[in-house]
């Protein structure tokens, strides 16, 4: 019996195995020979599959890992290559299939069960949400712990791209920069007379209110000061104790000027747009508010001395109270969704569904054994982890919902690179069970073992911490149908191409019913526009086909990346005929590649589905402000996949050798495993 490679127990075990069996039989029978012969014609089938899944060519390694298994239909590795390139390229069922064969084959192995029921709970098909509005502590800061990095009476948290939390303390008049993996990075403290309060993030920056010295600090993620505005008065611009602070979506800056009871608002530079609010209790009136938060149309202000919520519009115009049931003094108000998450100071945090005015308390944990004494902030940061902080506890708790607790990270290898051999790479993405990335890991949260044994260090890249740059495909409709638009394809471009940088790069493609590339990347606009210019229309009009083959193009660049198609926005017959939307969808998220669509006509809902699914968005030509953004929104985009880089104990005289690697990520008490491999070049 043949036994695969690369599953439980290393290669070279295998062929040691197999070699004293045959010293123990003594010369090896016809039928073991046959059978050892086999196995190495189907071991070299893999091997050129690799090569393949390794190029992020899933295609091609699906046919080579497929002939594999026509050798050896009990090849273990090469099943399981085969799904995860199956996966890797979009076919979700197919993959399915080969992943359930193998736990059919083997109902105990929980590696390949838990690959199942991260899809099907994804796609909705097995599991129910699990309960919801239900916390577990995942990770806390303590400031006694702290050491330099101290922040005693804490008052306001706010959370970067990167889950660096940025804690201003009310006593020192610091302000504290705590990594992940509670490690302190940096510190601030402007004076002696400092209070700093309020915090809030946005788009790298960060703006603290500092109420000794009533004025507002715009600095980077350094901590290094931008622009410092306000001095002590009831003008404009002027502030008496200012406390919260919040960014809208646009950027644009709300501040909450307590001793003068109103909230002023300021544009991304600090100039003065307009004030709203003054003392009392009636409609409109504010009495020592706390703190705010911005949404698109509404500010919704912490009326702390009232006991409510005030909302009002972003000219300032009054709209109405809430009066949120449990909460007795209002401290620290954030947005989550269609819901406010309100840090009273004597109930804990409440969740205030917005739409049906009902209130949820989150007061205790662990049985009760532990509750909050004076919670200031709470705030939920983008991969649903909850943060409060308690100023007379002088922690940062961080909280998991109850049914992501106990549900394992899905770890995927989308390639692994030994171009520059003894030193390996490997390209992974990282997600929770909803099948949305993880961000902001470090090297601490990962681990290697590779044929067993540790390698002495390991560098973790998150790519998103890149110089960035951008890489995408400009993909243009060259049906005949489009003919009509010639002259508009090169104006709408334009949108992208004036703010293209060299480090960028954009490859134009056309399609009819096959796609060809008219001008591979590059950062030139003359050639790009040169090739916007031909006139070649044809037949036919596959656009899946076509948006398949341009994520292709761009999925293996270390850049920001995406895919923009022109079109007429009409679906035609064969439109998806080669490739299914939800294929291209599964596709694109895969490589976390948005699809970004310019409709030069109608807005053909299988496209709409497309760019919301993927990321991106469809635009017609005359929504300016949208295509001006479709080259900011790529540029400035995530990137979710991790590159982990180690130096393994090889050497290359082991030439051909499979080397069976294993990779580990654990944080805030989830784990996620994977494993894979590589011939040794």
């Amino acid at each position: 019996m043949s036994m695969p490679f690369g599953t439980t127990i290393p290669a070279r075990l295998a062929a040691a195995a197999a070699a004293v069996l045959v010293l123990l039989s003594g010369a090896p029978s016809a039928a073991q020979s046959r059978d050892l012969a086999r196995f190495e014609r189907a071991k070299e089938e893999f091997r050129q599959g690799m090569i393949h899944f390794n190029n992020m060519r899933y295609l091609a390694s699906v046919e080579f890992f497929r002939r594999a298994l026509s050798i050896h239909p009990d090849y273990y590795t090469a099943r399981e290559y085969l799904a995860r390139s199956y996966r890797l390229a979009g076919f979700t069922e197919e993959a399915l299939g080969e992943w359930e064969t193998l736990a059919e084959e083997s109902p105990d192995n929980a590696p390949v069960r838990a690959k199942i029921d991260a899809i099907r709970f994804r796609e909705g098909g097995l599991f129910a949400p699990g309960r919801s509005g239900e916390f577990v502590l995942a990770d806390e800061y303590a400031s006694a712990g702290m050491k330099r990095f101290r922040f005693p009476n804490p008052v306001d948290v706010a959370v970067d791209a990167g889950r660096n939390a940025y804690i201003t303390s009310f006593s020192s008049g610091k302000l504290v920069k705590i990594d992940p993996n509670r490690q302190g990075i940096d510190s601030f403290s402007p004076s002696l007379e400092s209070r700093l309060y309020g915090i809030d993030h946005f788009g790298g920056r960060i703006a603290v209110t500092d109420f000794g010295r009533d004025c507002v600090y715009l600095m980077n993620e350094s901590l290094k000061i931008l622009k410092t505005f306000g001095s002590a008065g009831s003008g404009e611009g002027l502030f008496h104790g200012p406390q919260g602070v919040c960014f809208d979506p646009a950027g644009r800056l709300y501040v909450v000027d307590s001793g003068n009871h109103r909230v002023q608002k300021f544009d991304g530079d600090g100039k003065f747009i307009l004030s709203f609010g003054r003392q009392g209790k009636y409609e409109g009136e504010l009495d020592k508010p706390s703190d705010c938060a911005a949404d698109r149309e509404r500010v919704y202000v912490a009326d702390t001395g009232n006991n409510r919520v005030a909302v009002f519009d972003d000219s300032g115009n009054f709209l109405e109270n809430l009066s949120v049931e449990g909460s007795e003094r209002p401290r620290g108000v954030t947005l989550h969704g269609s819901s406010l998450v309100l840090a009273d100071e004597k109930r804990g945090l409440i969740f205030y569904d917005i739409a049906n005015k009902n209130a949820a308390a989150f007061s205790s944990w662990d049985g009760g054994k532990r509750s909050f004494r004076r919670s200031y902030a709470g705030l939920f940061d983008r991969d649903g982890f909850l943060y409060c902080l308690d100023y007379l506890q002088e922690s940062l708790f961080i909280f998991s919902p109850l049914e992501r607790r106990y549900s394992n990270y899905d770890l995927e290898i989308a390639s692994i690179d030994t171009r520059k051999f003894p030193v390996v790479a490997l390209y992974l993405n990282v997600r929770d069970r909803s099948g949305r990335p993880l961000y902001g890991l470090t090297r601490d949260n990962f681990s290697v073992v590779e044929d067993g044994a540790r390698p002495s260090g390991i560098y973790v890249d998150y790519l998103r911490d890149r110089a960035p740059s951008a890489a995408m495909v400009l993909c243009v409709d060259r049906s005949r149908a489009m003919g009509a638009y010639h002259n508009d394809i090169p104006w709408v471009a334009e949108f992208i191409l004036k703010k293209m940088r060299k480090n960028d790069s954009l490859k134009v493609a056309g399609f009819n019913d096959d796609y060809r590339t008219e001008n591979d990347f590059d950062w030139s606009r003359r050639r790009a526009l040169r090739a916007l210019k031909e006139r070649s229309y044809g037949e036919g009009r596959d656009i899946g086909k076509a948006l398949y083959n341009a994520i292709s193009d761009v999925a293996p660049k270390v850049n920001r990346r995406g895919v923009i198609l022109v079109t007429d926005g009409r679906e035609a017959d064969g439109s998806f005929a080669r490739y299914s939307e939800k294929v291209v969808i599964d596709y694109a998220k895969s490589h976390h590649v948005p699809v970004f669509i310019i409709s030069l006509g109608a807005k053909d809902p299988s496209l709409s589905r497309i760019a919301a699914a993927t990321g991106g968005s469809i635009y017609a030509t005359r929504e300016m402000d949208g295509l001006r953004s479709i080259y900011d929104r790529i540029r400035n985009g995530e990137e979710y996949r991790y590159v982990v880089v180690y130096s393994t104990f090889k050497s290359p005289a082991l030439k051909g050798w499979w080397s069976d690697v294993r990779i580990e990520v654990d944080y805030r008490g989830q784990k996620g495993t994977e494993w894979g491999g590589y011939f040794v070049p």
